[in-house]
């Protein structure tokens, strides 16, 4: 059980007044909304940046398709950075947890070890990874509407959009070169804009951290502060002999970006600007209030319902054996991660009200719409509300389907295999996006993804999970797929079956279908060797027909459904996209404040400050954490263990170069007022001369249901790029990395003098050794000194928060 929250005072508090550490945790947050688009950096406030700590000129962030912030990358749905000119790229261990899994054994367990190249031909393949490397931006908006305006049928609307971005995209990927398009859209589909990456495919294994280190605290600390994990894991990419993208093979060579970002090894204190760069995936706050209610009274809850009971199987099941345990690790830490997030967001939107807050808009929203004389904006709420109405009605239903694919591998394999063939009887234009012929590397290699990882009695258990919650729908929504397939009597003794009691303790029911579903995986012929690949290659309905395995005629069974689910929401989407616009009009007209997109999973850049904050009455948070806040939370317990080579190394820690002055320690995390959501996991945070600081990994527990609105608590958390940096150091002894890192030199330096020991401060006292020249011919490598002419001891003698825990 948990003890109360104790405080850890660093030695620099001692000699320091708290009243300026209370005082900058407690103050309010700056209005630091927004997740603003590269095209409107430049139209920012310069007065207030400049004000906060921003050094660099807006244009250099972003102008004419080039800055700073093309060093930040999308990888394979998360964010990343490039922080050397060979093509190195730092991201979360979280973001590179698949892969990691991927090349893991019982032998070589790199999930629980942790790995480290010493030398480039010791990376190991990034499995699953690629990095897309922004090129540029373009406004499509009239072409993707053009075909769209005179139409009247909604799923029509619908198509006709989603065909003219397919068609932008096919023509921005036919030079090929590696190029990958998209479309997205912006402002309730006011706005549409082609994103041209280079992709690149040959990714490769760096240096990841023990999971005691990139998963400190595990599900415990998730969303919580404070925190002390070490959420990094470098990569690498690699491309052909003449710079071309290339998949992996020996004679490829590091990529050489145009752009990458300088490692600051100076650090960052409270007050100090920052900014947060990268791709996140998707915010609601544009959302008409009755889908905010159905996010509360439907998504939500079957979320934690559904997701709730496979993290149970998961865990249980995961734990029996390692071989298991490995094969379950990413699906679990995934599943997981989705479960405390719908509760967070459900707590967050009773904490924050953010329902009445909604309706009380709403209200605004009905008077400004009938002394509006614009009919469409009248008839906009009304016929949004219809909308909901009519997602409520189908939503168990629909909503089991959207899951499958992320529950029973088998399942999902069979699915993906029906759909494909169905699909290419289709022009690849016409076809569902998963299954064009630009997807099909990927489509495949999830596929490789749920053999690998397939566990035959895990699987028994999700699948009869899924049959239990079909056979539960509304009478009218049944899906005929398992109309034959009956509950067994039920259990009159605990199941013997290596799952304790489990399936009667997790919601469905499932325990009277496991029987049956084990049935099934003893018949299936898709795990043989080859038969998959030859199904997947095929194409070929008839083959798949014939083929007589159980779940490809599961699947036959179920694509009517699927493909019926699919049309209604291409007319609610074709619906949505004619009231979107009107609605949007009003909502900038009643609501004040900034106007940013709605996150969609394009580049964006938060401006931010470091600051604590209050979770709630009586508790103050400070920004930052240490390793002495950490050692305080080891226990020798998962999740609070640790290596015992960094236990070693802890002692002397303090006589680093990579200890804080003022806290007198090496930092761990800290926290900001950045505006983040998902997909922002791995997003580099740089400091007001552009030089990389940290990695964005999480949000504060106040702020999850930040997707919905901003709140004043917003904090997103960082790892301090000093903890890697004392790791790569003391602990690895990885001075190739560290030279590469453009810090090398520094690892004979001392510690730098505390504030409060007879100097006036880390500048006075001198930094160290000057960063090595940074390569300037490279554009967008914004170098600069390593000292610093601020006097920012002021600032010091924050309090540090620690949790104990024991067991």
């Amino acid at each position: 059980m948990h003890t109360r929250p104790h405080l850890v005072l660093s030695r620099s508090a001692r000699w320091l007044g708290l009243a300026a550490a209370v005082s900058l945790a407690a103050s309010p947050a700056r209005a630091d909304e927004g997740q603003w688009m590269p095209g409107q950096i430049v139209e920012l406030d310069r007065a207030k940046l400049s004000g906060m700590g921003l050094e660099l000129p807006l244009e250099q962030l972003w102008s004419n398709n080039t800055g700073l912030m093309r060093a930040a990358v999308n990888l394979s749905g998360c964010s990343a950075a490039f922080v050397s000119a060979e093509g190195l790229i730092a991201t979360n261990h979280h973001c590179a947890h698949g892969a990691i899994q991927a090349v893991s054994s019982v032998e070589h367990d790199y999930i629980k070890d942790g790995f480290l190249a010493r030398t480039r031909a010791e990376e190991l393949p990034g499995k699953g990874l690629t990095v897309r490397v922004l090129e540029r931006i373009d406004d499509v908006t009239a072409e993707v509407l053009a075909g769209a305006a005179d139409l009247s049928d909604d799923r029509a609307r619908a198509q006709a959009i989603d065909r003219a971005r397919k068609q932008i995209v096919d023509t921005c990927e036919k030079p090929g070169g590696g190029l990958r398009c998209e479309v997205a859209a912006f402002y309730n589909m006011s706005l549409f804009q082609r994103f041209t990456y280079r992709e690149l495919r040959d990714v490769r294994l760096v240096y990841a951290p023990p999971s005691a280190i990139g998963e400190f605290g595990g599900e415990v600390d998730n969303w919580m502060w404070p925190r002390h994990t070490g959420d990094f894991t470098l990569l690498r990419a690699y491309v052909g002999p003449g710079g071309e993208p290339a998949d992996r093979a020996d004679a490829n060579v590091p990529y050489k970006p145009d752009v990458w970002l300088p490692v600051a090894h100076s650090g960052v204190k409270a007050g100090d600007f920052v900014a947060v760069l990268g791709y996140p995936g998707n915010t609601e706050r544009y959302l008409p209030l009755s889908e905010v209610e159905r996010y509360e009274s439907q998504i939500f809850p079957a979320r934690i319902d559904i997701v709730g009971e496979w993290v149970a199987i998961l865990e249980e099941l995961g734990a029996t054996d390692p071989a298991r345990g490995i094969k379950v690790a990413a699906t679990k830490k995934s599943h997981a991660n989705r479960l405390k997030n719908a509760r967070g967001m459900l707590a967050g939107f009773a904490a924050i009200g953010l329902l009445e807050r909604r309706r009380a808009e709403e209200a605004e929203l009905e008077k400004w719409a009938q002394d509006s004389g614009d009919r469409s904006q009248r008839e906009a709420l009304p016929a949004l509300r219809k909308l909901s109405e009519e997602r409520k009605d189908s939503f168990a239903h629909d909503y089991l389907l959207e899951q499958v694919p992320h529950g029973p591998n088998l399942l999902g394999l069979a699915i993906d295999l029906v759909r494909r063939a169905r699909e290419r009887q289709k022009p690849d234009l016409e076809r569902s996006a998963s299954y064009m012929d630009r997807n099909e590397k990927k489509l495949w290699e999830r596929q490789e993804r749920r053999l690998r990882d397939f566990d035959p009695e895990v699987d028994a258990h999700l699948l009869a999970s899924v049959i239990a919650r079909a056979q539960a729908l509304p009478a009218a929504w049944k899906l005929d797929a398992f109309k034959d397939m009956s509950p067994e009597p039920a259990a009159t003794k605990p199941a013997a079956d290596g799952a304790k009691d489990m399936a009667a303790k997790t919601g469905s029911g499932r325990e009277r279908y496991l029987k049956q579903a084990r049935q099934l995986i003893a018949r299936t012929k898709l795990l043989g060797e080859g038969k998959a690949k030859a199904l997947f290659d095929g194409a070929d309905p008839a083959a798949l027909a014939a083929s007589g395995d159980p779940f490809v005629a599961l699947a036959l069974a179920l694509a009517p459904a699927i493909e019926a689910a699919e049309a209604r929401a291409e007319t609610r989407a074709g619906a949505a996209s004619r009231l979107g616009p009107a609605y949007f009009s009003m909502l900038r007209k009643v609501r004040s404040g900034p106007v940013y997109p709605d996150a969609n999973g394009t580049l964006r850049l938060s401006y931010a400050s470091i600051q604590g904050y209050k979770p709630r009455e009586g508790l103050l948070a400070t920004p930052q954490t240490t390793l002495t806040g950490q050692m305080a939370k080891v226990t020798g317990e998962d999740p609070f263990t640790m290596p015992e080579r960094v236990l070693a190394a802890v002692p002397k820690a303090r006589e680093s170069y990579w200890a804080d002055p003022i806290l007198g320690d090496v930092p761990i995390a800290f926290l900001s007022t950045g505006d983040t959501t998902g997909g922002n996991s791995g997003s580099p945070v740089i400091n007001g001369r552009g030089e990389f600081v940290g990695l964005n990994f999480d949000r504060v527990w106040e702020n999850i249901a930040g997707d919905f609105g901003y709140s004043e608590r917003s904090r997103n958390i960082v790892v301090d790029v000093r903890y890697l940096l004392w790791l790569l150091d003391k602990v690895e002894d990885a001075d190739a990395l560290l030279q590469e890192l453009g810090v090398g030199g520094l690892r004979v330096a001392g510690a730098r003098a505390q504030v409060g020991e007879g100097t006036p401060g880390p500048a006075a006292a001198g930094a160290g050794p000057e960063r090595e020249t940074c390569p300037q011919e490279r554009r967008g490598c914004g170098c600069a000194s390593s000292s610093e002419s601020t006097p920012w001891w002021l600032l010091g003698g924050l309090l540090c928060v620690g949790r104990r825990r024991r067991r």
